[in-house]
């Protein structure tokens, strides 16, 4: 607890603030991580791994929040790293407990999710060049959908957001269409499929749902990806495979 206690201090005076210092920040959480790393490997730690990865999500994505910011390949692939590093550990660790957590945890995994699509809308090709398999990414975010979903009743936070998720995800992505063995059947109703031009269940602004979510003003759908720096233009950030 106490090791959670000062990673989120952390990111309260580091992370979050509109115009961070992205090296001071890391500096931070590279200081935190050496001295609780034995953690990390102690059961159910993975709640704590996921807070690391959130915590520089989120001071990367405020960093991109400056005018003069452009998106450079090493940070789009530390924002991929740190995204799927989250949805991955909250879908490999499920267990009877998982819809009992605190609903940051299922605020953090809604976060990355949105990131992951946005930035995938915004720098497919960009992507593609870095050897990424796009269809892999929006695979894993429709993974997260699933799991969100079938975490308790419609009213569970986990249940909402996976809806939230979902209906943005139909927008940024529409040309995606998972595999049948992707689908459960509480998504495979309509014979339409999922990704359709229908009208959707929730609002157009989620915000007015959750108006205390970190970063709802990066993913406003009328915004056409301009909250996104464009790409750099610089002979040192070179596209390597990953």
């Amino acid at each position: 607890m106490v090791a959670e206690v000062q990673l989120y201090w952390i990111i309260y005076n580091k992370c979050s603030l509109a115009k961070n210092d992205l090296v001071d920040t890391k500096l931070a959480l590279e200081a935190w991580q050496r001295e609780w790393i034995r953690l990390f490997n102690e059961p159910r730690s993975q709640f704590l791994q996921m807070g690391f990865h959130f915590a520089h999500l989120l001071a990367y994505c405020q960093s991109l929040k400056s005018p003069k910011s452009v998106m450079h390949s090493s940070i789009l692939k530390e924002i991929v790293r740190h995204s799927r590093g989250i949805i991955n550990l909250a879908i490999d660790t499920m267990d009877e407990r998982t819809r009992h957590l605190t609903d940051h945890i299922y605020h953090i995994l809604s976060f990355s999710a949105l990131t992951l699509c946005r930035i995938v809308q915004t720098y497919e090709p960009n992507l593609r060049v870095a050897s990424y398999e796009i269809a892999e990414l929006d695979n894993l975010v429709f993974e997260l959908i699933n799991w969100l979903k079938s975490i308790g009743p419609p009213c569970h936070a986990a249940h909402i957001l996976g809806e939230i998720v979902l209906t943005q995800f139909r927008k940024i992505r529409p040309n995606f269409f998972p595999t049948p063995s992707m689908v459960p059947n509480s998504l495979t109703d309509d014979t339409e499929g999922i990704f359709t031009d229908g009208e959707v269940s929730l609002p157009a602004d989620p915000s007015l749902m959750y108006s205390n979510f970190v970063g709802w003003e990066m993913f406003d759908m009328d915004a056409e990806g301009s909250l996104w720096p464009e790409w750099a233009r610089s002979d040192s950030d070179t596209d390597r495979p990953v």
